[in-house]
């Protein structure tokens, strides 16, 4: 009796319990809900830190590049032939203007000189002037003087013997001869004036060759013609160099030059003048400040570019004869433009936007960037004086999103 009531109780409970379950679920779901949807909330404000937009001078200016080279360079060649005696200086020597870097021997040059000396003197004692005489009077010479007062004498006789004829005291024979002695001696004076002008032309062209010899003499020294330093030297002492043979490379590196070529849509803004700034591998971090010398009047065609020359002082010859460099040519300052940190700046797919935070919000902004400023970019377009940008977790950000600043930079 008692078992048969017992069995219809056990399915009831169970039925019961199954009932309870679903009911328990959705209470515990919904009790746990709302704190999921604040850790939500809160996941959603990203911390940035920003930094303004800021109004700032920027220095426009075109760039380019080139080699440097001495302000003049000069391959010293041999004026003379002959047997390289000494060499006075070596390479990096500094060097000045007529100092002497090498001797050829000179002894040979020096008996040509004298030879020509002694050939102008003996010309010059034949016309009985001073052998130093820079012009001479053509009648004061004495082959003139001699023959001219032989002239004098033969006139006098022949006027004396004339009287004497028309006395008749002397023969017809002898006024005959004195005439003849006369037209003898006048011809002499013109003989005489001839040879003392071939005897002066004559002088001249021994002069000239006495001039070529002391030249070639003095060329067995040899002079630097510029003031600079020796970059390379060529020969050695014993060698035998003939005319024309190149011994030294000399360079003047003080100041230095740069040669480059600049796009031509910049012609109308350069003038000779403006500063250039230069840098170079050696010096990294270094900026040397130049000047605008030279632009070449046509444009090349092949890269439509125009040909610029700058010059740098060089005082400590920090900078070499063809050191590759980097120049810029300041063209402008413009007073009102706006720069932005590099950070703030984010790219995808080509594209570069910036993320403005205002009253919590980050809005998404596209931008156009102009000159790098170093640390900072010019910003042309999107951006004004004064916006709050995002410099950190840009890559979380999106349009729209919550954030948390956390510091502004620039304070």
């Amino acid at each position: 009796m008692k078992s048969a009531i017992f069995r219809p109780v056990l399915p009831i409970l169970l039925l019961a319990s199954l009932a309870l379950q679903p009911g328990c679920g959705r209470n515990d779901a919904e009790s746990k809900a709302p704190a999921a949807k604040g850790a939500a909330e809160a996941v959603e404000e990203v911390p940035v830190r920003v930094a303004a937009a800021q109004r700032t001078a920027i220095q426009r200016k075109v760039e380019f590049v080139g080699s440097l080279a001495g302000v003049e360079q000069v391959t010293l060649s041999s004026e003379v032939e002959g047997t390289i005696e000494k060499i006075h200086a070596d390479l990096g020597d500094p060097v000045r203007k007529g100092q002497v870097l090498l001797s050829v021997a000179a002894d040979e040059f020096r008996f040509r000189k004298e030879q020509a000396r002694a050939e102008a003197e003996q010309i010059a004692a034949k016309l009985g002037i001073a052998s130093d005489a820079v012009t001479a009077d053509i009648d004061g010479t004495s082959l003139v003087r001699k023959a001219v007062a032989e002239y004098e004498n033969a006139r006098t006789d022949l006027d004396r013997r004339r009287g004497l004829f028309g006395k008749n005291l002397i023969a017809r024979k002898e006024v005959d001869d004195a005439e003849a002695r006369y037209l003898v001696a006048e011809a002499n004076v013109r003989a005489a004036r001839e040879e003392a002008n071939n005897l002066l032309a004559t002088l001249r062209s021994k002069r000239a060759q006495l001039s070529l010899a002391e030249k070639k003499w003095r060329d067995t020294q040899v002079r630097s013609p510029i003031d600079g330093s020796v970059e390379a030297r060529l020969v050695s002492a014993g060698e035998y160099v003939k005319v024309g043979t190149p011994m030294f490379r000399l360079v003047n590196d003080r100041p230095v030059r740069m040669l480059g070529e600049v796009p031509e849509f910049y012609a109308a803004a350069l003038t000779p003048g403006l500063a250039v700034d230069l840098t170079v591998d050696s010096r990294p971090g270094k900026v040397y400040r130049g000047t605008l010398k030279r632009i070449a009047p046509s444009s090349n065609v092949a890269n439509r570019a125009i040909q610029v020359e700058a010059f740098f002082p060089n005082p400590s010859q920090e900078l070499k004869s063809g050191f590759f460099g980097k120049g810029a040519i300041l063209l402008r300052v413009d007073r009102d433009g706006v720069a932005i940190p590099k950070q703030a700046v984010v790219t995808f797919a080509g594209i570069e936007k910036v993320f403005v935070v205002s009253a919590g919000t980050a809005r998404e902004r596209k931008v156009k960037l102009g000159d790098d400023l170093g640390d900072r970019v010019e910003v042309v377009e999107g951006v004004a004086a004064g916006d709050k940008l995002a410099v950190s977790n840009t890559g979380k950000l999106v349009e729209g999103a919550k954030v948390l600043v956390s510091a502004e930079e620039g304070r």
